[in-house]
């Protein structure tokens, strides 16, 4: 039973991100947004950014988000491990469309890893 319930997850893991959300989806959204199958419900002024537009591997992805009430822009790619961050002026609705490709190298200032 415990092998079934762990290949049970595994596959609706698989399947939640098996329907990869468009640029037009989280292009600059805020409020519900749909990603993976799923509606997630992001907190008021929270706007996030989210990218797949590599036609050669659809699995490429950037997203980026920020809090307008706050001062700082969180951002990460497919192709590295780490969460960037960096300073914007608090206000800011509207996060970096992030290349899909990038890896930690090509995050230069002024962003910083978490």
């Amino acid at each position: 039973m415990k092998k079934i319930m762990i290949a049970a997850l595994a596959l609706l893991t698989v399947l939640a991100f098996s329907i990869p959300a468009t640029a037009a989806d989280l292009n600059n959204a805020s409020g519900t947004v749909a990603f993976g199958g799923a509606s997630y419900d992001m907190s008021n002024a929270v706007y996030v950014d989210y990218s797949n537009d590599v036609p050669t591997n659809a699995q490429y992805y950037g997203i980026s988000t920020v809090h307008s009430g706050g001062n700082r822009m969180f951002a990460t790619t497919s192709e590295t491990s780490v969460i960037w961050w960096r300073t914007v002026v608090k206000g800011c609705a509207d996060p970096d469309n992030i290349d899909e490709t990038w890896t930690s190298g090509q995050f230069s200032t002024p962003w910083f890893s978490l």
